[in-house]
């Protein structure tokens, strides 16, 4: 009974410590940080290349998708679609399957896929690997998404060298899911490019194209907000909201004191 009680009495101080930390977190937030988008190279965890953006459009919507651009800059496209075998492999929604073109040797095929099934997100060796490519190189690179003052300026992404027989190709890819809202769903930007010179070259032709063409259309470069939730409340609710700030730290507080009286 004594240790029953002694549990209790723990268990409710740190429940009140986990609940304060919480809303301190949540109050202190930027107030537009529901609105961000986390991308990263990584689909089922958050890395330390992680980044937040604000997209221009919604990429869990297949019909907010359709309205992306067909041209970007000087790069016409053309969509395409895959065989059937292909979706039923995925168990994806393919949003999106885009060539873009420039010249007779700059082609970038740019694929948006959107899935709530893990298995959909397999690291892409395995796809390729399986498709009887070989797997020339695998790094992480860094792309240069906005300048300062924006508060996120580069994006991290996945890339891969691949060859089977005299064709070449290399893939650029990463993910890109909610960290606060609703919705579960992943999606993965993957673009793909045919050597036609050697891989350098073709990887420095769709860096440029991702860099001065791609990310303008796909995010925002609006700076983050500078105010924060609590702030945000305030301004609107005036006094209701002041008092529903204060019973947020108020109510676990009152658990740490209780648990902290019963232990004594």
């Amino acid at each position: 009974m004594f240790w029953t009680a002694k549990i209790q009495k723990n268990l409710l101080i740190l429940i009140g410590i986990i609940s304060l930390s919480n809303v301190i977190v949540f109050l202190l937030a930027p107030k537009d940080m529901a609105d961000y988008t986390l991308a990263d190279t990584e689909y089922w965890r958050e890395t330390e290349n992680h980044v937040m953006l604000k997209t221009a459009f919604e990429y869990n919507s297949k019909n907010d998708i359709q309205n992306f651009p067909v041209t970007l800059g000087d790069w016409k496209s053309y969509d395409f679609k895959y065989s059937d075998a292909v979706y039923s492999k995925l168990k994806a929604d393919l949003l999106m399957s885009r060539a873009y073109t420039k010249s007779s040797v700059d082609l970038i095929w740019m694929d948006i896929i959107n899935s709530k099934v893990g298995e959909s997100f397999h690291k892409q060796r395995i796809c390729v690997e399986g498709a009887g490519w070989n797997v020339d190189r695998e790094d992480i690179i860094e792309l240069k998404i906005a300048d300062a003052p924006n508060p996120y300026t580069r994006l991290h992404a996945n890339r891969l060298e691949i060859s089977k027989g005299n064709k070449k190709q290399v893939m650029i890819y990463w993910f890109m899911f909610k960290k606060f809202g609703s919705g579960d769903a992943v999606t993965m930007i993957r673009l793909s490019s045919p050597v036609a010179y050697n891989e350098t070259a073709t990887f420095d032709s769709m860096k440029r194209f991702i860099e001065e063409e791609l990310f303008d259309a796909m995010y925002e470069r609006a700076e983050q907000e500078n105010i924060t939730l609590a702030e945000y409340i305030i301004e609107n609710y005036g006094k209701i909201g002041a008092l529903a700030l204060t019973l947020s730290i108020l109510i676990p507080l009152g658990l740490v004191f209780m648990g902290m009286r019963r232990k004594n």
